[in-house]
């Protein structure tokens, strides 16, 4: 069971790799803010509101002031309220919750946030019991502001990578991900993965290192090879992914016997022909989604091996992949996404959330990439009998040889490979095997 488990786990964790305003009269006041007019200022200056559909807060009305401010910030997961379902939106805010509220909407995570407020925004709250609300109001203006320069800078970006034939990429990641559950704890395979430093009870946790290449074109498909430092104790494992016109695979080795196997990942996938086609064809509407999730900082000019540099940041959350294939689907006139997803895949889709920030250097004459520094977050809740799942992921990207002759031919063993669904069943079947059940 130990062996066959680990052989789904190193599937489903090659699928992941896959993958200026007028001061308003509430803020006249020379000391303290509330809770109300602090979520307001965000969304306002972040230009969103909630809807109508997300339940509100006992103590917030459907007639408050405060309704849309904090609908926008519960849909957003940015806020979860008081334990006795209420918001106190009329309390005076504090500056440690001040700054976790305006953490959590660039994207930060929250262990790290105190630290990178002040460190990459200049914001230093949360020793402060009452917070100035002018000074609140300017700061957040300043913060959640878009840089117009960073805007032009990645339409120009998105523009001539859509129009790119090929490129290869080296790729360097960092991944901790940990399962939490009342019966994680309680067979040897969780065990093994435990994180020895974490006194958590039903808590499991992975982490690993891995380093790799992609390889892309844009009529033949994409190749990926990464290799997993020392996966689950087990040494190295390499993992091949092609996502090619006939469809998305995998290959891995079994950890119960090293034989490598493929398995097919196209179902409820968008197609490599559609990613191509989205790409190419939406520049400007994928341009316009990023600016609904993401806030674009201009940082200036970096030198890099005597080379200039602009270098650009976006810090961002999204809430739901369900909304932002949605929103995808509802820029570009691509079909339903959702409903290609077997049901399980909808409601993972469906509850999981992205925190990112990302980081661009920038060649300004090309408008092409140089390199990529990425740091994002998924938070997937616990439903039925699946754990709650988080993913801390740092990754670094080197891009090179643009246009560039590329050779990716999906091998002819991939086109035999199991389905992810019946892989599942025979690793299923592989443990009931070995417990005797």
């Amino acid at each position: 069971m130990k062996k066959s488990k680990k052989g789904l786990a190193s599937a489903l964790l090659t699928g992941v790799l896959v993958m200026g305003i007028s001061l308003p009269a509430y803020a006249a006041k020379s000391e303290g803010i509330s809770r109300g007019d602090f979520l307001k200022l965000v969304t306002s200056d972040l230009n969103i509101a909630g809807t109508s559909s997300t339940p509100l807060p006992k103590d917030v009305t459907v007639d408050s002031p405060y309704k849309d401010a904090v609908s926008a910030m519960l849909e957003r997961k940015v806020i979860k309220g008081f334990p006795d379902g209420s918001m106190r939106p009329s309390e005076l805010i504090t500056g440690k919750d001040a700054s976790m509220v305006l953490g959590r909407v660039l994207g930060f995570k929250d262990a790290e946030i105190i630290k990178r407020l002040q460190s990459e925004m200049g914001i230093d709250w949360q020793s402060q019991q009452v917070l100035n609300a002018s000074d609140v109001q300017s700061s957040l203006a300043k913060i959640l502001r878009n840089d117009q320069s960073a805007i032009q800078l990645m339409d120009a970006v998105q523009t001539e990578m859509a129009s790119l034939h090929s490129y290869e990429s080296q790729v360097g990641m960092s991944l901790n991900m940990r399962f939490q559950g009342n019966d994680m704890n309680q067979n040897s395979f969780n065990k093994d993965l435990q994180d020895k430093n974490s006194d958590e009870q039903n808590s499991v946790s992975m982490k690993m290192a891995v380093e790799g290449q992609i390889h892309l074109d844009d009529k033949q498909g994409m190749m990926e090879k990464m290799t997993m430092k020392d996966f689950m104790g087990s040494g190295d494992m390499e993992s091949l992914t092609y996502m090619v016109p006939e469809g998305i695979f995998t290959q891995s080795p079994d950890m119960g016997t090293g034989e490598k196997q493929w398995i097919n990942m196209s179902k409820g996938m968008p197609s490599f022909d559609q990613l191509m086609k989205l790409q190419k064809e939406n520049a400007t509407q994928l341009s316009s989604l990023n600016q609904k999730y993401f806030i674009f900082r201009d940082l200036g000019k970096d030198t890099i091996e005597g080379k200039s540099y602009a270098k650009v940041a976006l810090y961002g959350k999204i809430p739901s992949l369900k909304g932002l294939l949605n929103d995808t689907q509802s820029l570009t006139g691509m079909g339903d996404m959702m409903s290609s997803l077997p049901s399980e895949g909808q409601a993972a889709v469906e509850n999981m959330g992205v925190a990112a920030n990302i980081v661009y250097w920038i060649d300004e004459v090309t408008h092409r990439i140089y390199k990529a520094d990425m740091n994002m977050s998924y938070t997937m809740p616990a439903a039925q009998e699946t754990p709650e799942i988080s993913m801390d992921m740092t990754m670094n990207m080197g891009y090179s040889k643009y246009n560039e002759p590329q050779s990716i031919k999906l091998p002819d063993e991939a086109k035999k490979a199991l389905t992810l669904e019946e892989y599942t069943a025979q690793m299923s079947a592989a443990a009931q095997s070995q417990t005797g059940n």
